[in-house]
């Protein structure tokens, strides 16, 4: 257990740490490679562990790739430009398109695509109207988390249960929608009120680019906005055709390639910009989840949720609570590895599901390290000159995080109760 424990920490810690800044993937795949060699994990477990993780690991490629050729378009550069020039110089409503605009982008694309892509954008518009930059920092860092409860696509860890639990996009989002609702509005509001002291009432617009200036090639900006519609409504209409909606996503990808190609915006060499490192980074975590499962945590945790009425309230705040709790302290994604494990192990309720589920999506905002989107917003936001630090992240994530689980699990409660 000592030895297991150990593996996994020093993993963590160099994952946050990123000694010689290499990135995060060389450090869970050293942390799986050592469970291995330690015989904490058989290679049969290591290779059934990512095996399993197939079709999840599948929709982040088709997600990345999505997200990487709609960017080509322009599309975030003009729809960020688009919300500061809506906002007329008002700097609250600017914060608040902004917000609108980040929960969007995580709903549709997932919350890395909101922290890679979105967050650069909006430093680089605060910084041409000369407005203070923590607070849009804070703020994406908390709408790429809270905003993706909604779809399957809007997280890693909603791929991973909803392929676990067989549940289709359609009935996914359609209990998720009141949490997530309740998950944005009280996320604003207590962002506006922690920040109302740092953000101004006006701003110069006049600065501001034409947002058509953003697209260098019309004819494939809206080849990207169909492609977008139709992949969204692809999701929802690909189990009754017998498709994994990573399908739709590749036939979307691959639409954009074609376009992309034909109007010069996407060359061969677009896909060495994919974030490849994703792919071992995941891998590594899996093997790694995998030694901690070997030392009988699933078993504990099945038999302590089996003592809960299946469904109750009291068992769906403590499943949300105790999974946020894990993410804050070992990062979201293995939370959310070691939570299905015991769910599945339990035979849980659906509702007990979506809770874990609350706490692994919403629950990680105290701690940098909650979630790999916290993490690469703060780093983006570093690089840039504008650094959020670690005591006042936390200070802010300790007392608004708890809110938030709480609000958006009662809001899946009620959904629950009312749809019986």
């Amino acid at each position: 257990m000592v030895v297991t424990l150990t593996v996994f920490a020093g993993m963590l810690a160099l994952v946050v740490v990123r000694p010689r800044r290499w990135n995060e993937a060389w450090w869970t795949m050293l942390g799986a490679a050592a469970m291995v060699v330690l015989g904490l994990v058989s290679p049969r477990e290591a290779i059934s562990a990512t095996v399993a993780g197939k079709n999840a690991l599948l929709f982040l490629l088709s997600l990345l790739a999505l997200s990487l050729l709609v960017g080509k378009s322009g599309f975030f550069d003009w729809a960020a430009i688009r919300c500061a020039r809506i906002a007329k110089g008002n700097a609250h409503s600017l914060y608040r398109n902004a917000f609108v605009l980040g929960a969007i982008v995580t709903a549709i694309f997932s919350l890395d695509t909101t922290a890679v892509m979105l967050t650069p954008v909006m430093l680089a518009i605060v910084k041409r109207l000369k407005l203070p930059a923590a607070p849009y920092v804070v703020l994406c860092a908390f709408v790429a988390n809270v905003g993706s409860l909604v779809l399957p696509v809007s997280n890693l860890t909603n791929i991973l249960f909803a392929d676990a639990f067989h549940m289709t996009f359609g009935a996914f989002a359609a209990r998720m929608i009141a949490p997530q609702l309740m998950a944005l509005i009280t996320s604003y509001a207590l962002l506006r009120w922690h920040f109302r002291r740092e953000l101004p009432n006006h701003f110069d617009g006049e600065s501001l680019p034409d947002p058509a200036s953003m697209v260098p090639n019309r004819a494939y900006f809206l080849v990207c906005v169909t492609v977008l519609v139709v992949v969204l409504a692809g999701y929802f209409l690909a189990p009754l055709v017998g498709l994994e909606p990573y399908v739709i996503a590749f036939a979307g990808s691959g639409v954009l390639v074609i376009a992309g190609a034909a109007t010069g915006r996407v060359q061969v060499r677009a896909a060495s910009e994919l974030s490849w490192g994703l792919f071992p980074f995941v891998v590594g975590l899996f093997v790694a989840v995998q030694g901690l499962e070997n030392l009988g945590i699933v078993g504990v945790s099945a038999r302590w949720l089996a003592h809960m009425r299946p469904g109750s309230p009291g068992e769906l705040f403590a499943a949300a609570g105790a999974t946020a709790f894990a993410s804050n302290i070992m990062n979201n994604l293995p939370a959310a590895l070691i939570a299905r494990s015991v769910l599945l192990a339990s035979h849980a309720h659906t509702g007990t599901v979506l809770a874990s589920l609350v706490g692994a999506d919403v629950g990680p905002m105290i701690t940098p390290f909650g979630s790999l989107a916290t993490m690469l917003v703060l780093a983006l936001a570093r690089r840039e000159g504008e650094e959020v630090r670690a005591g006042k992240f936390v200070m802010l994530g300790l007392w608004a995080t708890p809110v938030i689980v709480v609000a958006t699990a009662l809001a899946l409660t009620v959904g629950l109760v009312l749809a019986r």
